[in-house]
């Protein structure tokens, strides 16, 4: 009778003990598992064109397909800073994501210039080809020394120009017309090449740059020259379609590295998801901004293939000097696989 007494209480303890230790497996998963992050996703331009929805479509679907275990706070306008803070931001870790204008990152990642080449891609889908394909997967790796991680490349369209002195038609339009570049050597040159002076501005301050005369024209895509209304200080538009203007969508690597498989799939998935939609709606919206320029009293024209012909032999020189860089012959071919 003892022994059997004995065996019971042996028993039960072996059974509480089993059962506590389940508990406390089960309460660190389910503890881990509903750990909550939250991402500072900023950038420089307005909520209204095709990455700023897509920088709030993103927070809404990951949110959605985390049950809010990822947050997203989206900092729109340069709130936060120019491209190049807001990327040093990440760096330090006070901002989690990004989708900056490449033509900051050379500074960075030297082989982005290839970016900042005149007349690279034939069209927008050879870009959407050649950035989410081979060219974006040798970029990729070159970030993670950066600290950041590439989810895809989004659409900013090609870039015109812009200028209050008169239409440009030939690159002898060009000469001596003082453009606002980004801080890339390459952009300097182009315009160098044709006998323009490449002024570096930052974006957040190029409407006002443009309305004072320090600079005489500008280069953007549709979507800044509408959002940001430069058509109210600039009085003639050339559809050049000479340069294009990706936006690499970045998150800090190692804030991604921290977050669980599952979180890490959520947003890769999320990512792919509105990288397709942004393309289509940038492409969408150039329609719309197309149709809103002839409304206003900007001058337009758009050039022939003759005339584009001659912008890009007069801007030959600018791949001579990228050809300098190691692994230019790499990230050139990599534009047409």
């Amino acid at each position: 009778m003892k022994k059997i007494a004995f065996n019971w209480v042996i028993g039960s303890l072996m059974i509480v003990l089993l059962l506590a230790g389940c508990s406390n497996g089960e309460s660190a998963s389910s503890e881990g598992d509903g750990q909550e992050y939250t991402i500072k996703f900023a950038h420089v331009v307005s909520p209204s064109t095709a990455k700023g929805k897509a920088a709030e479509k993103f927070g809404e679907l990951i949110e959605k397909r985390t049950d809010g275990q990822i947050k997203v706070e989206v900092y729109p306008d340069s709130q936060l800073g120019s491209d190049r803070e807001i990327i040093e931001q990440m760096q330090s870790g006070t901002v989690q994501m990004n989708a900056p204008f490449t033509g900051v990152l050379p500074t960075f990642v030297k082989e982005f210039e290839v970016f900042d080449l005149p007349f690279l891609f034939e069209n927008r889908d050879h870009a959407f080809k050649a950035t989410n394909g081979k060219l974006g997967d040798i970029l990729g790796k070159k970030l993670e020394s950066q600290g950041m991680h590439l989810l895809g490349f989004w659409d900013g369209g090609f870039k015109h120009l812009t200028n209050s002195i008169h239409p440009i038609e030939t690159p002898k339009d060009m000469n001596q017309l003082k453009m606002r570049v980004s801080q890339s050597p390459l952009l300097i040159s182009q315009f160098q090449a044709v006998h323009a002076g490449g002024v570096s501005i930052d974006f957040s301050e190029l409407y006002t740059a443009l309305q004072t005369g320090t600079v005489d024209g500008q280069e953007n895509p549709l979507s800044n020259i509408v959002s940001k209304k430069f058509y109210e200080v600039q009085d003639y538009l050339t559809l050049s379609s000479h340069g294009y203007m990706a936006y690499p969508l970045v998150i800090s690597s190692k804030f991604y590295q921290k977050l669980p498989e599952e979180l890490q799939a959520a947003v890769d998935e999320v990512s792919k998801e509105v990288t397709e939609w942004q393309w289509e709606e940038s492409k969408r919206d150039e329609e719309a901004y197309l149709k809103k320029l002839n409304k206003t009293d900007i001058q337009i024209n758009e050039l022939s293939p003759e005339q584009k012909a001659a912008f890009k032999d007069a801007m030959s020189s600018v791949y001579n000097e990228f050809n300098k860089l190691d692994g230019s012959k790499e990230l050139l071919n990599a534009v047409d696989q």
